[in-house]
C-alpha cells in the first residue's frame, strides 16, 4: 500500500513552455541553503496549467539548475530534455508518496494548487 502525503514545494523550473508548463520541477532549499531537485509532477492538465504558468517568471543567469534534464525519472540512456528555469518565488502544493531516494521523491507527484500564502523561505528544508 502506498502512503501518500500533501506537501508544499517551491516551482523551481518546468518542462514545456512558462505560459502552459507540462510538468513541474520542484525543489526546496537544503540546510546548506541551496536550491535542490526534489522531484516532478506527473503531467498537468490543461487548466491546471494555465493556472500555474500565470505566476511564473522567467528565472535570471542566476539560477542554480542546468539547462537540461534527464527525461527520464531517474536517469538513464543520458536522454536529456530542456528545463525552462523558473524564478523560485512560487510555492505549490502537491501529493507525493512518501518514499523517497537520495532526497528525491521517488514517484511521480501530483500538482494540488497554487498556494500564495507561504513564501518559499517558508517552505520545510528538504
Amino acid at each position: 500500500m502506498k502512503h501518500r502525503e500533501t506537501r508544499e514545494v517551491i516551482v523551481c523550473g518546468v518542462l514545456g513552455t512558462i505560459r502552459r508548463p507540462d510538468v513541474i520541477i520542484a525543489g526546496l532549499h537544503n540546510t546548506d541553503g541551496d536550491l535542490v531537485v526534489i522531484g516532478r509532477t506527473v503531467p498537468l492538465k490543461p487548466a491546471q496549467s494555465a493556472r500555474l504558468g500565470a505566476p511564473l517568471t522567467p528565472a535570471g543567469p542566476e539560477h542554480p539548475w542546468p539547462d537540461e534534464i534527464s527525461s527520464y525519472r531517474w536517469g538513464g540512456k543520458d536522454a536529456k530534455t530542456p528545463l525552462t528555469e523558473v524564478e523560485p518565488f512560487v510555492v505549490a502544493e502537491v501529493t507525493a508518496d512518501a518514499a523517497t531516494q537520495a532526497g528525491q521523491v521517488r514517484y511521480g507527484m501530483r500538482y494540488v494548487r497554487l498556494r500564495p500564502d507561504p513564501q518559499p523561505e517558508d517552505v520545510p528544508f528538504a
